[in-house]
Order: C-alpha cells, then structure tokens, then sequence
C-alpha cells in the first residue's frame, strides 16, 4: 500500500487517540470564523443573510435581496469582488441568490472575502 503526505496508519491512530485538543482549537476557530462573517453582515451589509451551519463549516450567504439572477452575482462575485465562492444555483433552483463559503479557512483569507464582496456590493446595498 502506497501512502503520500505522511498519512501513515500509525499517524491516523495519533489523530484519533491523541488529536481531542488540537480537534477542539479547530472548532473553536471555525466557530470564530462563522462569528466574524455573522457581525460583518449585520454591520455592513444586513440585506445579505447567512444560514445557520447545522454543525458544518461551509455557510450559505443568501443574496436575494440584493440580485435574484444568478449569473449576475456570479459575474459580481468573480468580476468585482475577484472572489470564488461556490454558486448556490450548481446545487439545483433552491440555491439561486445564495452563495457558499468555507469557514475552514484561514481568518485572514474570511476577513478579505468579506470585504471585498462588501466593496463590490457597496454602490447597490
């Protein structure tokens, strides 16, 4: 059996038996991250919505109010903002106006997306 990036049985076994600690921090920031885009939406652009997580780390921002055509905020969000974010409407017509962003990633990257997207939007809402 071949294994890339040091993902070796035994390093699975220490993820599993000795991983709690560092397993709580990643939560703890993610968390954060979900915190921080929920306070930078009411604060700056309340017209965008989030979804409630339901235990995951990729958040649904529901648009609607500000573009119900899909490809026109797919256009803004990779034209204006120079963001990409997953699309809601590849997920099927209830996904249309929503946008899909990871909160597994680093607070620096969160923070950028935001605003970005803010300024792209900033004229409209």
């Amino acid at each position: 059996m071949l294994w890339f990036d040091g993902c070796t049985p035994g390093n699975f076994c220490n993820a599993y038996t000795h991983g709690e600690e560092w397993l709580d921090q990643v939560r703890e920031y993610i968390d954060e991250n979900i915190a921080y885009v929920h306070d930078f939406l009411q604060k700056n652009m309340p017209e965008v919505t989030m979804s409630d997580t339901q235990g995951t780390y990729l958040i649904w921002l529901d648009f609607r109010a500000y573009c119900n055509d899909e490809k026109k905020l797919e256009k803004l969000m990779h034209e204006s903002a120079k963001v990409a974010l997953d699309e809601g409407y590849i997920f099927g017509d209830e996904g249309k106006g929503f946008e899909r962003i990871n909160m597994a990633s680093p607070r620096s990257m969160i923070v950028e997306c935001m605003e970005r997207i803010h300024k792209a939007l900033k004229p409209e809402v």
